[in-house]
């Protein structure tokens, strides 16, 4: 577990550049979180999971990209790159799962048309970003609900934790765009970066030690 606490010792320092407003710190910190987890999921998986490298790759390229989020260019393309990460945690999450309960499924794609609805509302994006964020918000709660899918096949606090960390992916998300379209705070950049090194964390923890065979 040495490689996961290097992955909270860059997240400290990351975390406390951002109070202190260290730019360059924080900028090298953030893009060495991920690596740092991937290192960890490589030597703690007993069964590599090559979709799961994929998107902590992806993630890893967003995390590049939106350092630059106030252009517009670099915030799409950081966008993009998270959307394919949790493509891919999708297909690794169902893949997992082996079976769908489909009740399940039906209850929890109702339930979250309106929570997309209610998430885009709030969100108040810019005409020109409205379409990407529209289909970023429907694939992250769809990555979501393939996490409940994996803790409904393996309930056990494996399943649990992962499924948990996407809900916490989603708060993150959502309070980042939020903050961005609505002006950000002088901390921004601390309070968006705590949830979402939450849930990454959360969820490659989950897949190693209840995944990884």
């Amino acid at each position: 577990m040495i490689t996961f606490g290097i992955y909270c010792l860059t997240a400290v320092i990351n975390l406390v550049s951002a109070l202190l407003f260290k730019e360059t710190l924080r900028k090298i910190t953030k893009c060495c979180l991920m690596p740092a987890l991937l290192v960890f999921y490589i030597l703690n998986a007993g069964q590599i999971d090559f979709l799961v490298i994929a998107a902590l790759v992806f993630s890893c390229a967003g995390d590049v990209l939106l350092i630059n989020k106030d252009k517009q260019v670099f915030f799409r393309l950081g966008l993009a790159a998270f959307l394919l990460s949790h493509v891919f945690y999708i297909i690794a999450f169902l893949t997992m799962a082996g079976s769908l309960n489909i009740t399940v499924l039906i209850i929890s794609a109702a339930t979250a048309v309106p929570v997309v609805l209610v998430l885009l509302k709030l969100l108040n994006a810019s005409p020109q970003m409205r379409i990407p964020v529209i289909v970023y918000a429907i694939i992250i709660v769809v990555m979501s609900l393939c996490a409940l899918q994996l803790m409904l096949a393996y309930p056990v606090f494996a399943g649990i934790l992962i499924f948990a960390a996407s809900l916490v992916y989603i708060f993150s998300d959502t309070f980042m765009a939020y903050l961005l379209f609505n002006g950000k705070p002088k901390y921004f950049n601390f309070i968006t970066m705590l949830p979402y090194i939450i849930a990454q964390g959360g969820i490659i923890i989950g897949l190693v030690i209840g995944f990884g065979g």
